[in-house]
């Protein structure tokens, strides 16, 4: 009977898995909660309880803080107006939108923009130094098997140390190996405590999901591409260095997708020095 047990906590959460990513893929859409229940498998008079019980959150509080996080991303990075990313993300007008915005972040969506910008401003003059090599690459398509955790970036082990312990009897681990981290939050943006990071690795397209253990494609797409040497609490440094100084000269956009990082080398053989880290930030022309 445990055995059984074990086996349905397991499918719930791949089901649940399954809808996360969904949302993800579709935040643009109106996402009914019939639809998601019939992506998860579940009965949609039970599945908004399954779902606030595995994540915390009820459908649409989490819906609703993805998309004002992604709006905050957009007032930080980009020139759109208020008013069109009040639309994109959903609210019928700029007031709703503020309001909403202002009850998550403490400040109007054009305060924020203003205070956000300044903020930016006094990183890049505190980290500034020798330009960053920035080049572009176009990525994927990958089929990812991955482990997700929600917290905060620095505790990501625990979700590694479940993915490696998954693909080392299968023979997955050794030279030439991806791993990669998908960072689907900016730590500046989002509470610590609802921080989203995939630990990651290609698989092809016999491996299917299983318990914690879930897949995900990652579209092909075009990136701002950086390597950083150094510590891993070093990595924010370089992010703003791509996002603060190459990106508003660069011609490009950002593009609706997470950032990823491809980890060359490992803090159990490297000093936290050497370590090399391709960071990976997507855009559009």
């Amino acid at each position: 009977m445990m055995a059984m047990r074990n086996g349905t906590a397991e499918s719930y959460q791949e089901r649940v898995q399954r809808v996360l990513a969904h949302i993800r893929n579709h935040l643009d859409g109106p996402l009914p909660l019939q639809e998601l229940s019939g992506v998860a498998c579940f009965s949609p008079y039970h599945f908004h309880r399954i779902f606030r019980g595995m994540t915390g959150e009820s459908v649409k509080e989490h819906v609703r803080r993805l998309r004002l996080e992604r709006a905050a991303r957009r007032l930080r990075f980009s020139p759109d107006s208020v008013t069109a990313i009040a639309l994109d993300s959903g609210y019928q007008t700029p007031e709703s939108f503020t309001r909403a915005f202002d009850a998550m972040y403490g400040e109007p969506p054009s305060a924020f923009r203003q205070s956000s910008r300044e903020i930016a401003l006094a990183a890049r003059e505190r980290t500034a130094g020798p330009p960053l090599a920035v080049r572009l690459e176009r990525v994927g398509p990958l089929r990812l098997a991955f482990v997700r955790h929600i917290g905060p970036y620095d505790e990501v082990g625990i979700a590694w140390g479940k993915l490696m312990s998954w693909a080392g009897p299968r023979g997955l681990i050794g030279p030439g190996m991806q791993m990669l981290g998908i960072v689907h939050d900016d730590y500046e943006i989002t509470p610590p405590e609802t921080l989203r990071y995939d630990a990651a690795l290609p698989v092809d397209a016999t491996v299917q999901p299983s318990g914690d253990l879930g897949i995900q494609d990652l579209p092909a797409g075009e990136y701002a591409v950086a390597t950083h040497r150094g510590p891993y609490e070093e990595l924010g440094k370089a992010y703003q260095r791509v996002y603060g100084a190459w990106l508003p000269k660069s011609g490009y956009e950002l593009r609706d997708s997470p950032a990823f990082e491809e980890y060359l080398n490992s803090p159990q053989t490297s000093k936290p020095e050497d370590l090399l880290t391709v960071i990976h930030v997507p855009v559009a022309g």
